[in-house]
């Protein structure tokens, strides 16, 4: 077949998918097939056309419209608006991932009155305005959103020299990158459409806006050794690429679009194991920027009745979840209260239909796509009981009055129990194929992260437990023992989860939480060191202690970044320092304050106590809050004391270990009163 009648129609690939076949000049390879790098052909015969016909049966001759099926583009010369492109596209009628507009949804009592566009009041005051026309577009009779130009938003003109200065830091590396993060991230985290996604990178790179580009290039760089193309070839730096996709994203926030949201989820993934670099703010402050983002693109809706692509409607309820899943978990994490709540985020739960891939990729080291989606979802049917916990027990006012309670155990397991039966009922619901034991041969699982943020939300209720039996005078024996086992058997879960894990699953994506998850567990387990009350079963906590951060240390040495961000965390935990009430500041360097010392002073005085002292039989008539305060230092102490670098310590800030005179004082006070007679 010749050359020129080769290009006058699409290739049997392109054919068989019904997308359109795009060749780029002097190339006799449509872009398609170059990226799949699979063989182009034009062998098959076309398939007969459905002609239309009459009520009784008759074929109604078609007028003949000559269309060109085959676009050849440059690139770099960008496109108008999608409505505009010639032949199909997933593109057309698209809200929220226009080319050259971006949208704001339209609240019920907006000062922009959309309700009576339409009427001759409006056209008569419209025709008397001096102002430009406002676009309005209705996608539900409830639901409007204005469409904005780009042009002369703040940082708009920058965008194409940013693109190319990303493709610069990739080292022309862009397309195997592309290819690596569908194998490998997007199975396990899918908050993109993978054909939307192709389809433009087709045409040219320039269609991305820039944080997204070069987010998922940063992701995917990740796994370079996972690609035969990449293996043999040097990693380029990648400084420039976290520079760019970082500081591009806050140009880009003044003309939201859906491709915002997923750069803003991807950097928030990559930022959180980030050690080397992990740039200014913190994940908190892109879940802040999200939320905030998430209302204004209508992500708080459900859209399934709106008048948009169905591709659309699945994207934007997968966005929406990854969004309430960040929410929440970044609120466990940092202590503070959620942004989203249930009442003001109307979407559905999310089912098999809004996922459009299924098929499987057969290369070695890929992510499984049917097991990824499963896991996705049922971290969102997870987060759904961790926003019940956040609004129970962590909820500032329940602990306000936990505070003040002098039995604060009894009404804790009351708003604790009918949690941890969602809980066992949600572990006993898994599908089988998402257990930890169901591997597939030579594939990565994303199985670890779900499975982890189980366990953290297990052992985050049993630490509030082990707090409130260490703060309660007049505790029930039995009902001690009981929380006690349940608390050290969620423990060795977690320490255990760690030990068994194996390379597909290290080697797979984990979600941004999955690096202080591991941290709470660690803490768990000094909380249960602290508390104990024989020698025996502190002995036995602290070697689990030990197992557990030696093998977070050998995997993170395996490649585990997340272990090893986990174990940096673990380490900035060990220096805090406790500033006295009369400190105007706190000066203390991190060097002052490293191994601990803050407590070394008062090691030899410490030790004794900790050694001697039982929560359940001789802490009556002490303050249980003093006790509680000081736990922190006496398992300081102990850990440094005798040690060679307590030592040298101790010599270069003398016996006050870095505390000030007030604070000695409180401390020698304190000491003297949980004493036991």
């Amino acid at each position: 077949m010749s050359e020129q009648l080769k290009r006058a129609r699409p290739c049997d690939a392109c054919r068989r998918r019904k997308t359109k076949c795009v060749t780029e000049d002097g190339n006799s390879i449509c872009v398609l097939c170059r990226f799949h790098a699979q063989e182009c052909t034009h062998d098959e015969a076309p398939r007969p056309r459905k002609r239309p016909t009459s009520s009784d049966g008759a074929v109604v001759d078609e007028p003949k419209v000559k269309r060109s099926r085959t676009t050849v583009t440059r690139p770099g010369t960008g496109i108008e608006e999608y409505d505009t492109l010639p032949g199909p596209s997933l593109l057309k009628r698209t809200l929220g991932l226009q080319n050259l507009h971006h949208s704001q949804y339209v609240g019920p009592n907006s000062v922009l009155d959309v309700t009576s566009c339409g009427s001759q009041f409006n056209q008569d005051v419209r025709r008397n305005s001096v102002s430009a026309p406002v676009k309005v577009r209705f996608v539900h009779p409830l639901h409007a959103f204005t469409i904005v130009p780009d042009a002369g938003t703040p940082g708009h003109g920058l965008e194409n020299p940013l693109l190319d200065e990303i493709e610069r830091a990739v080292c022309g590396n862009g397309p195997e990158l592309v290819r690596l993060y569908f194998r490998i991230v997007h199975p396990a985290f899918p908050i993109l459409h993978k054909e939307v996604f192709l389809e433009k990178y087709a045409r040219t790179y320039k269609e991305f806006s820039p944080p997204l580009l070069a987010s998922v290039y940063l992701l995917a760089s990740g796994y370079w050794s996972f690609s035969e193309a990449l293996a043999s070839a040097a990693k380029p730096d990648l400084s420039k690429l976290k520079q760019l996709a970082r500081s591009s994203l806050q140009h880009t926030i003044k003309r939201p679009k859906l491709s915002t949201v997923q750069a803003a989820l991807l950097i928030a993934q990559h930022q959180a194991t980030d050690t080397v670099d992990p740039g200014e703010g913190s994940v908190g402050d892109l879940t802040l920027q999200l939320v905030d983002l998430a209302y204004g693109l209508g992500l708080h809706l459900d859209p399934s009745d709106w008048d948009l692509p169905e591709w659309e409607k699945g994207l934007r309820r997968r966005l929406s979840c990854a969004i309430h899943i960040q929410d929440k978990w970044t609120a466990l994490l940092t202590g503070r209260p959620p942004m989203i709540s249930l009442e003001a985020w109307d979407v559905d739960p999310l089912t098999d239909a809004d996922f459009p891939e299924q098929s499987e990729d057969a290369t070695t080291g890929s992510s499984e796509v049917e097991k990824g989606r499963l896991v996705f979802m049922h971290m969102a049917s997870l987060t759904v009981i961790l926003h019940s916990l956040l609004g129970t027990i962590f909820s500032p006012s329940f602990q306000r009055g936990l505070f003040r309670a002098v039995d604060k155990v009894s009404p804790l397991l009351a708003k604790v129990k009918p949690l941890q039966i969602q809980l066992k009922e949600w572990f006993a619901t898994l599908p089988e194929s998402i257990k930890m034991d169901t591997v597939a041969g030579m594939k990565l699982s994303s199985v670890g992260y779900l499975r982890l943020a189980y366990l953290t939300v297990e052992v985050c209720v049993h630490r509030q437990l082990i707090k409130a039996l260490s703060e309660t005078s007049a505790l029930d024996s039995t009902v001690a023992t009981i929380c006690r086992a349940a608390a050290k058997e969620r423990f060795s879960n977690g320490v255990e989860f760690v030990q068994h894990l194996q390379a597909l699953h290290l080697a797979s994506f984990w979600y941004f939480s999955s690096s202080q998850c591991c941290v709470l567990i660690h803490h768990f387990g000094r909380a249960l060191e602290a508390t104990a009350s024989q020698a025996e079963e502190r002995t036995q906590l602290a070697q689990r202690l030990s197992e557990y951060k030696w093998t977070l240390k050998v995997n993170s040495e395996a490649g585990a970044g997340f272990m090893k961000h986990a174990l940096t965390l673990i380490d900035q935990s060990s220096r805090v320092v406790l500033a006295s009430s009369g400190d105007r500041s706190v000066t203390t360097s991190p060097a002052e304050v490293r191994e601990g010392m803050a407590s070394l002073a008062f090691t030899p005085y410490i030790a004794p106590v900790t050694q001697q002292y039982s929560y359940e039989s001789q802490n009556n008539g002490h303050d249980p809050d003093a006790l509680g305060a000081h736990e922190s230092h006496f398992g300081q102490a102990e850990a440094f004391a005798g040690s060679e670098a307590a030592w040298d310590l101790h010599q270069q800030f003398g016996d006050y270990g870095g505390f000030d005179a007030g604070g000695l004082s409180a401390f020698a006070e304190d000491y003297a009163a949980v004493q036991p007679p």
